[in-house]
């Protein structure tokens, strides 16, 4: 006599989606709104692109391994999200229920942290692309020892 506990059915996808679609309407405009002549990225395109799909801002700024990367690591928390929710339907005690509703959960806030990280490192990539510093390291031994030195560049 043991029942299936059913969840709720997921009626927030398609206020979701029309959010994603409003989000990367808001990043073509940004970039159409662009005044620059030159072609440095913008970093709020990129920004917009990667809370939109992570890794599209990395793809943006030409960052096509973080954003395969990115990408990669956002699908893959997206699927245990989808997993644990499917473990969850066929969930055959409340316990269990609960148990697989606590993970999906984490498994979500982990996937809206991957997000969050994305369109972070878009935008701060974004804003660095134009920085040209020349670092100079250097390594000297002196026996056991190691003496690392750096030369920054300065603000002149």
């Amino acid at each position: 006599m043991c029942e299936v506990i059913q969840s709720r059915p997921v009626r927030c996808w398609a206020l979701s989606l029309l959010l994603l679609l409003s989000c990367s309407r808001l990043a073509l405009a940004a970039e159409a709104d662009s005044t620059h002549a030159d072609s440095l990225t913008q970093p709020r395109a990129a920004l917009l692109r990667s809370a939109v799909l992570p890794g599209w801002g990395q793809y943006y700024n030409g960052r096509p391994l973080k954003a395969l990367v990115f990408a990669g690591v956002s699908s893959a928390l997206l699927g245990t999200v989808v997993a644990e929710q499917r473990a969850i339907n066929a969930a055959p005690t409340p316990e269990i229920h609960a148990d697989h509703a606590a993970r999906r959960n984490t498994r979500l806030l982990y996937f809206a942290l991957s997000v969050a990280l994305s369109a972070i490192d878009a935008y701060v990539d974004a804003q660095l692309a134009d920085f040209e510093a020349d670092i100079g390291i250097e390594m000297r031994y002196y026996g056991p020892l190691l003496k690392l030195k750096m030369v920054l560049p300065t603000g002149d």
